[in-house]
């Protein structure tokens, strides 16, 4: 038995093949086909172009690897470091991804003026005001207005018209993490209790609008209640309530259309009561800042 091994290379439009198989384009514009190969029904399976775009499904391919379904990988290796996201546009280009951080910072710094305000009806919002020169930072682009007379839509109990409304713009749709800090004092004795006694129930109210509407909706109210300051016998203290008492609200909103509006209200829920403009969102000593609030996209 004699075993004969043939060595050859094959040349479509090449005379001097380089390899096994050299097939050389028969033009050289970004259209002219180097290779097509079809089913048994004619449909155009795999394309490479002269400028090296391959199609998969896709007889015209845009890109170096352009496909039409889906694409599957096995025994993918996990990589631990130096990882960059891949994301897919909105015409199905792949690429890596560095993600954006998107929030906002605003203040009400001890120099912005406030008015004073009631705690003793839970019908009775006041909104914080925040103004343009307390954003601090915002690369989100949030942006702040007011709506003179607005109707609140409550979750429980009535819903009230008629309030005034600072409120912020947010541009993108999407999930917000809420970061609220600020603090709440009421000066002189309690006008009445409602509820409770020997506690203000003080809530945070959570609202949310459409462009160009004023109708607002509760997405969440947040209460704590304030305890009156005591003497070291254990009776009330002159001003019991008049120290900064502190509101830390941590809160998740979801937006889903541009440009929809979102505010801040504090109004009383329970306990005690003041009826005049005693309460007012007071600096604690050491700090330059009323309110905080870092709005930041998830």
């Amino acid at each position: 038995m004699i075993t004969t091994i043939l060595y050859s290379q094959v040349g479509i439009n090449e005379v001097n093949p380089s390899a096994t198989l050299d097939i050389k384009s028969k033009g050289n514009t970004n259209s002219t086909k180097a290779l097509e190969i079809n089913n048994s029904d004619a449909k155009e399976l795999v394309t490479v172009l002269d400028n090296g775009n391959v199609g998969i499904n896709v007889p015209a391919p845009t890109a170096k690897l352009h496909t039409d379904g889906g694409v599957r990988y096995e025994n993918l290796p996990q990589i631990s470091t130096g990882i960059t996201p891949i994301a897919i546009d909105a015409n199905g280009y792949v690429g890596t991804y560095i993600p954006s951080v998107l929030y906002s910072y605003l203040t009400i710094d001890n120099t912005q003026s406030i008015s004073s305000f009631p705690l003793a009806s839970n019908t009775a919002f006041t909104t914080l005001p925040f103004i343009a020169t307390g954003i601090l930072n915002n690369p989100l682009g949030v942006s702040l207005g007011t709506d003179a007379s607005s109707t609140l839509a409550r979750t429980s109990g009535t819903n009230v018209s008629g309030v005034s409304v600072r409120y912020i713009t947010i541009p993108i749709p999407g999930v917000y993490k809420i970061n609220l800090n600020y603090y709440t004092s009421c000066t002189g004795d309690r006008t009445g209790s409602s509820g409770g006694l020997n506690l203000l129930g003080i809530g945070t109210g959570i609202y949310k609008a459409n462009s160009g509407s004023t109708n607002y909706s509760e997405l969440t109210t947040i209460r704590y209640n304030a305890l009156p300051r005591r003497t070291d016998a254990g009776a009330l203290a002159t001003g019991y309530y008049n120290y900064p008492f502190a509101h830390n609200i941590f809160s998740i909103v979801e937006t889903t259309t541009a440009n929809e509006k979102v505010a801040f209200f504090v109004n009383w829920g329970t306990g005690d009561q003041y009826t005049g403009n005693s309460c007012t969102f007071p600096t604690p000593a050491g700090l330059d800042k009323r309110v905080t609030l870092i709005i930041s996209k998830l």
